[in-house]
């Protein structure tokens, strides 16, 4: 089972986030479901108190978590920043618009480095669905590893 976990909580993210037809809260939601698999992680790493961490802190003890994998690791850490600072701007900044948020330049970058099923024909929102997927199996991979 565990070699297909990865792949199973990769369908299991898109399959959530690809009901949700409006942009802001695929990323709203999609940032909460990778918080959770950041959790596990985390606490199966004996990391303590982190649940009481914000998502940018739980993102950098992310990084201190393994020597091993650290540019996998990193690499994965760098899109998680990317993608809190879109959160919290969506979140916080009244006028932001997800338009001038770089969303689709993040996800093509996510896209390209990590490797990821294809469950749908690609188009601005399902890439978008596609990187949180992508970045959730990444870090169950992770998790596995350590």
């Amino acid at each position: 089972m565990n070699r297909n976990l990865s792949k199973l909580i990769e369908w299991f993210v898109w399959a959530n986030l690809d009901k949700k037809k409006d942009i802001e809260l695929i990323i709203l939601k999609g940032h909460l479901i990778l918080k959770l698999i950041l959790d596990n992680v985390l606490s199966g790493n004996n990391v303590e108190e982190y649940s009481k961490f914000s998502f940018y802190r739980k993102v950098e003890k992310l990084s201190y978590i393994s020597v091993r994998f650290l540019g996998q690791i990193k690499e994965i850490a760098h899109y998680l920043m990317a993608l809190n600072k879109i959160r919290n701007k969506l979140a916080h900044e009244v006028t932001f618009s997800i338009d001038n948020s770089r969303i689709d330049e993040w996800s093509t970058d996510v896209l390209s480095a990590l490797e990821g099923m294809n469950f749908s024909k690609f188009t601005y929102r399902t890439k978008i669905v596609h990187t949180f997927s992508a970045l959730a199996k990444a870090l169950t991979e992770i998790e596995q590893k350590l």
